[in-house]
């Protein structure tokens, strides 16, 4: 099973490298699983915009107002009615922009979990970056907890960096630094999301 290969190794390179505090906490927690999303792919990046800078539990509730209104969606392009419904669920101008240009574009709609996952990383990125609203931390995440690749290291999580601190020196966060643990990064990720106690990290 490759969470528990994953969980090996990543503590026997933690032993390797010196790391003993990481080596004792991947050890403490055990294996972990990489949870990965039921929903479309429209919506599971949906998720992503409206959860964007919020904390959990806001972006929970939000997301469940927003939810229920996609699912009863029938139109077929923007409109003042549904823009007033996402402005009710709590979402900004911003967010409601991005989200239309999510839920119409008709390459997110079409596109098959098989195709996505035989795209490359680099494809894979080139394909939603051109997309409003799609950074690079959203598209690592919809890699992680969308496509299940177990080896996606997320610089630019708040939450990683945090969890950094308490293990190591800031001058060692870095991609080079974390190019240690390939080709199980995204189960690092997972381990250090746990190192704050966030037990159910799923997106």
């Amino acid at each position: 099973m490759e969470y528990k290969r994953a969980h090996k190794f990543l503590y026997d390179r933690s032993v390797e490298k010196g790391f003993t505090n990481l080596a004792d906490h991947i050890k403490r927690v055990g294996p972990l699983k990489i949870t990965v999303s039921n929903l479309d792919f429209v919506t599971h990046l949906s998720k992503i915009i409206v959860g964007q800078q919020l904390s959990v539990q806001s972006a929970a509730a939000i997301w469940k107002r927003t939810d229920k209104i996609l699912k009863k969606n029938n139109y077929k392009k923007e409109n003042t009615k549904l823009n007033e419904k996402f402005k009710t669920a709590g979402l900004s101008r911003q967010k409601i922009g991005y989200l239309n240009g999510i839920i119409f574009n008709k390459e997110l709609i079409k596109i098959s979990k098989t195709e996505l996952k035989k795209m490359s990383q680099h494809e894979y990125y080139e394909f939603l970056i051109k997309i409003k609203g799609i950074g690079p931390w959203s598209i690592e995440m919809s890699r992680i907890f969308f496509i299940g690749d177990p080896d996606v290291f997320s610089i630019l999580d708040l939450g990683l960096k945090n969890a950094h601190l308490k293990m190591f020196n800031i001058k060692k966060y870095s991609e080079s630094f974390y190019k240690n643990f390939s080709p199980y990064r995204s189960y690092m990720c997972l381990f250090l999301w746990r190192v704050l106690e966030d037990e159910n990290v799923i997106i």
